[in-house]
């Protein structure tokens, strides 16, 4: 069975809420192989010996300042003005169904 099949795509723009005609599906799934095929050669990467990095660049971070513990606003302040404040929260009305 094909990793990129015609009904998925099919299912996945049906979950997004559009529509791809069988032409479309069909670039779709050359274009997912192309890219699946470029990725899968990071595989053959030796990586041995290498220690992770958590920034691509080896620049030292000196421009962050330290962090300066300052006036907060309290929670009541916070919500004195919210329409609707429920146990401590703001409540708003759903807008995803």
């Amino acid at each position: 069975m094909e990793k990129f099949s015609t009904e998925y795509f099919h299912k996945l723009a049906n979950d997004l809420k559009f529509d791809l005609s069988d032409e479309e599906i069909e670039e779709l799934k050359k274009d997912f192989v192309a890219v699946e095929e470029q990725v899968s050669l990071f595989e053959k990467v030796d990586t041995d010996g290498v220690e992770p990095m958590v920034y691509p660049f080896e620049a030292p971070t000196t421009f962050l300042r330290e962090d300066v513990v300052s006036d907060v606003l309290s929670q009541e302040d916070a919500l004195k003005n919210v329409k609707d404040a429920r146990m401590g929260h703001v409540h708003v009305p759903k807008v995803v169904k």
